[in-house]
């Protein structure tokens, strides 16, 4: 065994692979729900949607908070479990949460539905899905011992999880049509999914031990000044927290939900539109080899153009299905490269600390990610509401008015384009991929 594991250092054994991506296949599908959590509000909760959006901006405002918090805590844990596998048990608490949040009392008042929909979401996202995204890092740093183990886990691993996203993506708003018609029926649906992702979320816990000794286990604590150090002095940790903002803000604003429903007049289209991206799979089978001839920095500029291309036919296309589904397949070629290399460019973040003489800080590069995303979650959301009430939405209305579905269209097309423009400009910048071979050098010998 330690024969072929010198001969194949970058095998990943089955049980572990599976394990691992357990959490993702969770984690992915909560985001997804919780992405209908505008369109619930206005629609069956009968909240204003200014009102709705503005709630949910402050929420995610106070929720990036923690993330910092977050990330410090985990970079000072060290227990029998390890490090970042510590809080894996945070998923059943998200889902638990999200199971709540979607069992808002219909009747209550709109100060209630208020407190009760900004309590929820923040226990959601502000502490268990928080100490998931800040321990994230850490825990695959420590359970994977080399960049190719990594890479893998992304790739491959990817999809197992897109698949499981489109699953949910499809069959949710399909569910969503015929059974959430009331604030009972949310809750009956959410709990349907709840219960058995909260399961299969905590198998990484039970499956995937720490293994890998990292050079700052040597019990030194993390300061607060250090922190603020790597903020100044690590000039590539700023790009990927601003890369991670705009297409947090994009992603937040779950305006897909109110497109498909009064531009293209159909929510249960969204999820098979949605699996045209289907086919960006087989990328993902190529990505260890890609990986190899375009860096990070430069498949994420990549992809930067692509998903400005789909929202410019997204905006243009009005209800014109064909032309919706062309314009995701342009996302899913757009969102991969982001969404499964984000987490890889931040542990090289760590590997750039380190070659400078500091520590990884794994558990704040994890937690600037998350505040990042937390921020542009928040700018998204309150995005929304601002322009659906300027163009005079109401969620109790079937038609809405012109000036409603050009917002919706705006917020669908032109707001990614503008996101994904100032992406792919970030990226021409970003040089770490090019200092990998010296930065991996000392690191590897560390670890």
């Amino acid at each position: 065994m330690a024969k072929e594991k010198k001969e194949k250092p970058d095998r990943v054994g089955l049980v572990k692979f599976w394990a691992w991506q357990a959490s993702g296949i969770s984690s992915s599908a909560n985001f997804i729900i919780l992405s209908f959590v505008t369109i619930y509000c206005t629609n069956t909760l009968k909240m204003p949607p200014a009102l709705v959006g503005t709630l949910l901006m402050i929420t995610k405002f106070a929720d990036g908070v923690t993330d910092v918090f977050a990330g410090y805590l985990v970079d000072r844990t060290k227990t029998r479990f390890g490090k970042g596998r510590t809080y894996e048990f945070a998923i059943l608490g998200a889902w638990f949460c999200t199971w709540l949040l979607y069992s808002t009392p219909g009747e209550a008042s709109l100060l209630i539905k208020c407190i009760w929909v900004a309590s929820m979401y923040s226990c959601v996202a502000a502490i268990f899905m928080t100490l998931l995204q800040a321990s994230n890092n850490a825990y695959t740093v420590r359970a994977f011992a080399t960049n190719g183990q990594r890479v893998k886990i992304a790739s491959f691993g990817g999809i197992v999880v897109m698949v499981s996203a489109m699953t949910v993506s499809v069959s949710f708003p399909i569910l969503m049509n015929r059974i959430a018609t009331s604030p009972a029926g949310w809750s009956k649906l959410v709990a349907m999914f709840a219960v058995p992702l909260g399961l299969i979320g905590i198998l990484r816990f039970l499956c995937v031990k720490e293994t890998v000794q990292v050079e700052e286990e040597s019990g030194e604590k993390v300061h607060f000044k250090e922190i603020v150090s790597v903020l100044i002095h690590n000039p590539y940790l700023p790009m990927v927290a601003i890369m991670w903002l705009l297409y947090s803000i994009v992603t937040g604003m779950g305006i897909i939900t109110f497109f498909f429903t009064y531009v293209v007049g159909n929510i249960e289209l969204m999820g098979v539109a949605q699996t045209a991206s289907v086919v960006v799979l087989p990328l993902l089978f190529l990505f260890p080899m890609i990986m190899k001839k375009f860096p990070a920095g430069k498949m994420v500029l990549i992809g930067s153009v692509a998903y400005v291309i789909s929202g410019i036919i997204l905006f243009a296309a009005g209800g014109n299905i064909t032309m919706v589904i062309i314009a995701m397949i342009f996302t899913g070629i757009g969102t991969l490269p982001i969404t499964y290399l984000t987490d890889i460019m931040m542990i090289d973040c760590g590997s750039y600390n380190a070659w400078k003489g500091r520590k990884r800080m794994d558990g704040i590069n994890g937690a600037i990610k998350g505040f990042a995303g937390k921020v542009g979650g928040a700018l998204g959301s309150g995005l929304v509401g601002i322009l659906l009430a300027k163009g005079g939405y109401d969620g109790s209305l079937e038609i809405q008015p012109d000036s409603a579905l050009f917002a919706i269209r705006l917020l669908m097309g032109i707001v990614p384009v503008v996101a994904f423009l100032i992406i792919g400009v970030l990226m021409l910048f970003y040089k770490i991929d090019k200092l990998q071979p010296e930065i991996n050098k000392p690191v590897e010998r560390a670890s």
